[in-house]
């Protein structure tokens, strides 16, 4: 482009929020002079796209400037319905940030505030007093999640929590479950009984042969010492306290060499596996016996990276879980009150800015690993939960979270007074509590939650 030139580009939303993006952002706040970000919350801009897109305006200045100001403008409103002359000039008149206005929402942020958001410090707090933005690692940063869909309320949360709150991978490791490269191999049904009864049988009797079916149609008998419970999907799971009962599968789990299996029918399971060449399976085939998941730690809580309607992270009870769903490793014995808090209203919120969408018509977010590890959870030295009450919420059936808020959905969020079921109330009451939030920060965060999901997913039905 000449000097002062300026580019349109219009692309998909991702680059906003996944790793592959920071490389643009570095480039665009360090090299040139980008002005707006613009997305459509109401709807969507290509019918026939399986992405969801965002119009960035890109300068190109005569010399980088050493500071400047990027608006992200997220418009409430078709485009056509909100696109002229007067709405233009208010916004580009707004200098600070506009959530109430009934046509879009703007949240300016400077060139300096955004490389600070986004690079890497040095632990060494000397070292980091002592260091530049320009100058060090950028790493990326949720302009998406941030700027153009976060509430109000958010940035509330975060100054209010700001002594209160920590990422959660600075109290837990988070991995993702079993990858077996074979699941028509690993994961069994058991015929005739339940996976509850295996476990029971298991227990009294390892030595017991369980008759199971894999998913190419073999049926045969295995040992139960081999066959543990396992999450194989997150739609298993209806309740926060996993239970035995909602689960299907077993996973072959044998940790012995051929020779130590002589006689038993797992070796004949495992020798019938390889005349079907699951051994060449270049996971499989990667282990050094490729029969053999290996020894892992389960999990405190599983976590599903996809997020839908329902606001559930399960309390494991010590189960497998498949790469569909995320171990999360608590390294601190309060597991109950981090449990309490990932399924608080607080914690949605924080998922439904972190999560990117899949695809323009799908009415799911995805959140990685790292992205999780990331996310704010409140320490369980400043509040207390009520475990009684607690017990009672995490063994019923979640139901969609805009209906366990109080809302219709088929009405405007708005329009509606927050009127949550009483034992989530509970709940998040004692998350409010714990952040100082008034009456009324209160309802917004009910209000800005329900609105996000149900925004997120009228826009995929949009055209």
């Amino acid at each position: 482009m000449n000097d002062g030139g300026i580019f349109c580009f219009i692309n998909s939303n991702s680059w906003l929020d996944v790793g592959y993006g920071a490389g643009l952002q570095e480039f665009l706040l360090k090299n040139m002079k980008p002005i707006n970000v613009i997305d459509n919350i109401s709807k969507r801009s290509f019918k026939q796209a399986d992405v969801n897109t965002v119009i960035v305006l890109i300068q190109k200045p005569e010399q980088i400037p050493n500071d400047f100001t990027l608006k992200f403008i997220a418009f409430k409103r078709p485009f056509e319905e909100v696109i002229n002359p007067e709405i233009l000039n208010e916004i580009e008149k707004a200098d600070r940030p506009v959530f109430d206005n009934p046509n879009y929402r703007i949240y300016p942020k400077s060139k300096m505030e955004l490389l600070e958001e986004g690079v890497e410090y040095p632990e060494d707090t000397e070292l980091k007093l002592e260091s530049s933005a320009e100058n060090l690692p950028y790493i990326g940063n949720k302009w998406g999640g941030k700027y153009l869909r976060a509430p109000e309320i958010y940035f509330k949360i975060l100054e209010k929590g700001k002594d209160k709150l920590v990422r959660l991978g600075d109290i837990a490791e988070v991995r993702f479950g079993i990858k077996t490269g074979a699941n028509e191999f690993f994961y069994l049904k058991p015929v005739g009984k339940t996976v509850k009864e295996v476990v029971e049988i298991s227990e009294k009797n390892p030595d017991t042969l369980i008759e199971v079916k894999n998913g190419t149609g073999w049926q045969g008998e295995i040992e139960a010492e081999f066959l543990k419970p396992v999450i194989k999907s997150p739609r298993e799971l209806k309740t926060i306290m996993v239970r035995l009962e909602d689960l299907n599968y077993l996973v072959l789990m044998c940790h012995k060499q051929k020779k130590e299996l002589k006689g038993k029918k797992v070796l004949d399971y495992i020798l019938w596996g390889e005349k079907q060449k699951f051994h060449l399976r270049p996971t499989c085939k990667g282990r050094p016996s490729w029969w053999d998941l290996g020894e892992r730690e389960t999990g405190d809580l599983s976590y599903s990276y996809v997020i839908g309607e329902i606001h559930k992270i399960p309390i494991n009870q010590k189960f497998y879980v498949d790469c569909n769903l995320f171990d999360i490793i608590l390294k601190t014995n309060e597991s109950f009150c981090i449990a309490y808090f990932l399924n608080s209203a607080v914690f949605r919120l924080f998922l439904e800015l972190a999560g990117r969408e899949m695809t323009g018509a799908l009415t799911v977010l995805k959140v990685q690993v790292f992205e999780l590890e990331k996310q704010f959870v409140l320490l369980p030295n400043y509040w207390k939960i009520d475990l009684p009450s607690f017990d009672k919420f995490s063994k019923r059936i979640i139901s969609s979270l805009i209906t366990e808020l109080g809302f219709n959905p088929v009405k405007p969020i708005r329009e509606q007074e927050p009127n949550p079921l009483p034992d989530r109330k509970a709940l998040d009451d004692i998350v409010f509590d714990a952040l100082g939030l008034t009456e009324e920060e209160r309802k917004e965060v009910y209000w800005a939650v329900a609105e996000l999901v149900k925004a997120r997913l009228d826009k995929a039905k949009s055209v």
